[in-house]
């Protein structure tokens, strides 16, 4: 009996201990996912505020009145867009309603300077409008469009973010009528950036 006993206690044990193993290290895992994430976005911030300036830079020079009211919409970007952004991904609760508000304020900032020669539509279901997904993931496709896109075009052009469902995965799609990429585009810091943050949150 006693032997029996201590055999199940062993073993009971031994189960114990692996599940607990078992936990722990997917909570490391987790926590370092979740530190991962959040280094990429700090590094990310300071980027689209150091192009968003150049671009100011430039209107400086040539358009001082549009450069005021760009430097105001800046200020009131940053106030919104940080906050919310840092606020939503502490809170786990980032969805794809504050990414397409966010990008409608950076849209909207970078009207200022470019006048009729940017537009955009943004294209969100209201299915999918709780979807979660990393803060600020689409940014830096959209300042693509914007700087490799309609940039260098004289007449600019349209910029289009869509959400849909396509079986069991979601599709977000950001494209612009612009001049297009060049046949060997040189790799660069914001397609890095969504690879890496995506392979991070859904490895």
């Amino acid at each position: 009996f006693w032997s029996f006993w201590l055999s199940s206690v062993g073993i009971s044990f031994g189960f114990l201990f692996f599940f607990y193993q078992r936990e722990k290290s997917q909570e490391l895992k987790r926590q370092a996912g979740e530190a991962r994430l959040k280094l990429l976005e700090s590094q990310l911030e300071p980027h689209m505020l150091f192009n968003t300036l150049a671009n100011l830079r430039v209107l400086i020079g040539t358009d001082p009145a549009r450069a005021t009211a760009m430097l105001d919409r800046l200020n009131d970007f940053l106030r919104a867009t940080l906050t919310a952004s840092r606020t939503e991904a502490t809170a786990g609760r980032h969805t794809l309603t504050e990414e397409f508000a966010r990008l409608r304020d950076y849209l909207e900032l970078m009207a200022v300077r470019m006048g009729p020669r940017l537009q955009y539509t943004l294209e969100l279901p209201e299915a999918l409008a709780s979807q979660p997904v990393p803060p600020l993931l689409l940014q830096p496709l959209v300042e693509n469009c914007i700087r490799h896109g309609l940039e260098p075009s004289l007449q600019g052009g349209e910029v289009r973010v869509s959400a849909r469902r396509q079986g069991q995965q979601l599709v977000l799609e950001v494209s612009d009528t612009g001049v297009g990429s060049a046949p060997t585009p040189t790799p660069g810091f914001g397609l890095s950036q969504v690879r890496e943050r995506l392979a991070t949150a859904y490895p």
